[in-house]
């Protein structure tokens, strides 16, 4: 998920947030702060992540019940799935 804000005179004017999953919303807001209107936004492009190989072994390591299954997947992470 990612977002934009603008704002005008320290004042949010309007943000457009988009999911991620080509969905989104884009608001404006009115001087005082609240909601002047919602828009639903489809078609916005989709950008496949390329998984961080830290990342894997930090959530490999958590997920781990032993430590002799922490190596067999930081072996898998590190070679990219090479054996």
């Amino acid at each position: 998920m990612s977002g934009h804000w603008h704002y005008v005179d320290g004042v949010l004017a309007e943000s457009t947030i988009d999911n991620g999953d080509g969905t989104g919303t884009h608001t404006t807001y009115n001087a005082d702060g609240s909601v002047a209107e919602v828009e639903e936004l489809t078609g916005l492009p989709v950008v496949e992540v390329t998984p961080d190989p830290l990342h894997q072994l930090a959530q490999a390591i958590v997920d781990a019940e032993t430590l002799d299954d922490v190596k067999p997947a930081a072996q898998a992470i590190l070679t990219d799935g090479d054996q």
